[in-house]
């Protein structure tokens, strides 16, 4: 089996490795396609500091080709998501039975190894089947999708709520589409111009460009309202104490993402306002509602899935868009065909 890992900071390498099923409730699945994104570029980087060697790729989808005998649904040749979040197996939730709930969380390609890989062994509860529906290219999107369900959950918005997205590119407007789902109004606002373009081809009727005339905008969208609730999606480009003169008295603050950069947050703007301030990082509960999202057709994804390399370009990817992050330009999603 192959596997590609990460030794050092813009190093990769290739190696070798036998992966054998070695539980009746595993199975070994071959890997398909991994979506690359700027997560696999920040671990190339060394930043912040992972723990090398490193196997990237936290996004991935494949085909089962062994299932172990304990397996209850994975079956040679069914189609599968392949979890981007595991439970650590070590916290108290773990050891009590309740995996899902962990306190924990390890990420693959960041805190685990990834799945960029021939193929990958796990436990089938780590595995989400696909149905036909549900093309491999949107399927690498599960995650993505199931953390900005999760964000939706703690919102409990409703009708006609005005909420403000703040931040995250393509994850803000995948959270932004999905609240027009959920019959609530998103205001998204970005300092990048495409970014807004993007969104605004994508149905979301409200787009503000971060800036001086931002809060004035809001102010005239929402009717001098302001929001009640607004989703700082994790962004360098944004300040991450906007939310508080955005937000309405007594509302809510949440604080998403994949990664955050070290934060210094003046904190008296919110609690002059009562504002609820909470985090949503964890993914793993929602990977089924994701998946009928997707089959409801309810996203449009066919603007993030442009880009595709062959896994023989794999190096050239990695380093070709490290030298785009370190001039601070955006690393687009970059579908990997692994076979």
């Amino acid at each position: 089996m192959k596997i590609w890992k990460i030794i050092s900071p813009n190093i990769l390498t290739t190696e070798d490795r036998p992966d054998n099923i070695s539980a009746d409730t595993q199975a070994k699945v071959k890997v398909t396609k991994v979506l690359f994104s700027e997560n696999e570029v920040r671990a190339y980087r060394g930043i912040p500091k992972p723990k090398y060697p490193l196997v990237p790729g936290r996004f991935a989808v494949g085909v089962v080709a062994e299932a172990g005998k304990g397996c209850t649904f994975a079956q040679k040749n069914m189609r599968v998501y392949i979890r981007d979040v595991l439970p650590c197996g070590e916290c108290a939730r773990c050891r009590a039975g309740d995996g899902e709930n962990c306190s924990s969380m390890r990420a693959a390609g960041t805190a685990a190894d990834g799945y960029l890989r021939d193929f990958v062994v796990t436990d089938e509860s780590n595995l989400a089947p696909l149905p036909l529906s549900v093309s491999d290219d949107a399927a690498l999107f599960i995650g993505i999708l199931s953390l900005c369900e999760s964000v939706i959950d703690r919102l409990r918005v409703g009708k006609g709520e005005h909420i403000a997205v703040i931040g995250g590119r393509e994850i803000g407007n995948i959270l932004s589409q999905l609240l027009i789902y959920h019959q609530a109004v998103p205001i998204f606002i970005e300092s990048d111009e495409e970014a807004l373009a993007q969104a605004a081809k994508c149905g979301i009727y409200y787009t503000v460009q971060a800036g001086e005339k931002m809060q004035e905008e809001v102010n005239r969208i929402t009717g001098g309202r302001l929001v009640s609730a607004s989703v700082f999606c994790s962004n360098d480009a944004v300040s991450p104490e906007l939310p508080f003169a955005l937000t309405a008295a007594d509302g809510t603050v949440i604080y998403t993402g994949f990664r955050f950069p070290e934060y210094s947050i003046a904190l008296k703007p919110a609690l002059d306002k009562r504002l609820t301030l909470t985090t949503v990082t964890n993914d793993y509960a929602n990977n089924a509602t994701a998946i009928n999202r997707i089959v409801n057709k309810a996203v449009n994804l066919a603007p993030f899935l442009s880009q595709r390399r062959p896994v023989a370009e794999v190096a050239a990817l990695f380093a070709e868009e490290a030298k785009k992050a370190e001039k601070g330009e955006r690393v687009p999603y970059t579908v990997i065909d692994m076979i």
